[in-house]
């Protein structure tokens, strides 16, 4: 029989996701609040504050993903999220298994990180599988197509960034001596991770048209940029000296003013279409 596609969201996903809030939001507590005692509270001791703290505001970014992942209605509304997500887990469960000798293998940290990013590489691909199913594909009354140019600059943004994201991954010693502050190759390759998640949300602009199905994902990788920004000003003595660390402040202001006036022209189209039409 085939599925009806009533874009409902199954209860295991809804579950699922439920469960995965509480430990990115701890994960975002540590990091984020305690960028220097991770040598206390965390699976592996990071000696930069910037790096700890861009990792944690990408857990936190997640963390309200999954939140909205958790009371989610539509199943299409999470697609791009889960297939990003998918990515940045199975990047870091790789690096877990790469780095292990660099673990602290008695925390309960790194028993919490490693359960995560052994289960949810395998776990979410099967939800999507599972839900994908019963998502209509088409536009609902109230939504917007983005428009193709948008499609198009993201689509380019995505790709160049997952490219970036993979070669620092692969090749870390390639950017460490030029990187904005010192950067363990763990720290590396856990930061192409959590670079990977808006590179494959910017990416999916390429195959899909639909605001709503993209706004979630969107909307995830804007608070993600928006909490790196704030831990870059809090952690500011990390910074090498030179122009490189202000090229980096730059660049990442300038991502982020470009997705806010992306989301804005969006929203704008979306205020349009729910106007009541003429007579």
């Amino acid at each position: 029989m085939t599925p009806s596609r009533d874009d409902r969201v199954l209860r295991v996903t809804h579950g699922v996701s439920g469960a995965i809030v509480p430990v990115l939001t701890a994960a975002f507590v540590i990091l984020f609040l305690f960028p220097g005692q991770t040598h206390a509270l965390w699976g592996w001791t990071i000696k930069s504050r910037m790096s700890a703290m861009f990792m944690g505001g990408g857990y936190l970014a997640g963390a309200v993903f999954f939140a909205r992942a958790s009371r989610a209605r539509e199943w299409h509304r999470l697609g791009p999220g889960i297939v990003a997500t998918t990515v940045f887990a199975t990047m870091l469960g790789v690096a877990t298994f790469v780095s292990w000798d660099q673990f602290n293998h008695g925390h309960v940290s790194f028993w919490a990180w490693t359960a995560l990013y052994v289960v949810t590489p395998v776990l979410l691909p099967v939800l999507y599988v599972r839900n994908r199913v019963y998502d209509p594909g088409e536009l609902q009354p109230g939504d917007v197509e983005v428009p193709r140019p948008i499609r198009l600059g993201m689509a380019a943004l995505g790709a160049a960034q997952l490219l970036f994201a993979l070669t620092l991954y692969v090749r870390p010693s390639l950017f460490q001596s030029h990187w904005p502050w010192p950067l363990a190759t763990l720290s590396a390759r856990s930061l192409a991770g959590f670079a990977s998640f808006p590179a494959v949300t910017y990416l999916a602009f390429a195959v899909e048209r639909r605001w709503s199905a993209l706004r979630w994902a969107f909307e995830t990788a804007i608070v993600g940029v928006a909490l790196i920004a704030v831990g870059a000003a809090r952690s500011s003595g990390d910074f090498k000296p030179g122009a490189a660390a202000w090229a980096w402040r730059a660049g990442l202001l300038a991502a982020l003013a470009g997705l806010v006036s992306v989301w804005l022209v969006m929203r704008r189209l979306v205020e349009r279409a729910q106007l009541p039409s003429g007579p």
